[in-house]
């Protein structure tokens, strides 16, 4: 009897080039419309066990984001830094930037 392990990873599935155009570039307007087939992007899993902490994470990214747009501007201060995964995305430099508030 043959045994065999199966490894899923989620953040494979999220740079599938047969899902989204160029995987590893942010691009916000992939989701827009009726977004990507269903299950192609899962960062909080998906079905019955699906993560509790989904819709509070989303209104916490939400609620952060209203207030930087709406309270600073910001540059970025290396333009052309790259994104490593180990195992999730992260700038390799860090994303430093610099922020101003709105009134200066």
């Amino acid at each position: 009897m043959l045994h065999f392990q199966l490894h899923w990873s989620a953040s494979s599935t999220h740079k599938d080039k047969a899902t989204f155009e160029d995987p590893t570039r942010f691009d916000p307007s992939r989701f827009e419309g009726s977004g990507p087939k269903p299950f192609a992007f899962v960062p909080f899993g998906g079905g019955p066990r699906m993560c509790l902490g989904k819709e509070f994470s989303r209104l916490e990214v939400l609620t952060f984001l209203h207030n930087i747009v709406t309270n600073f501007k910001w540059d970025l201060l290396i333009r052309d830094d790259k994104i490593k995964y180990n195992p999730v995305p992260v700038p390799a430099k860090g994303l430093p930037i610099r922020i101003h508030s709105h009134q200066d």
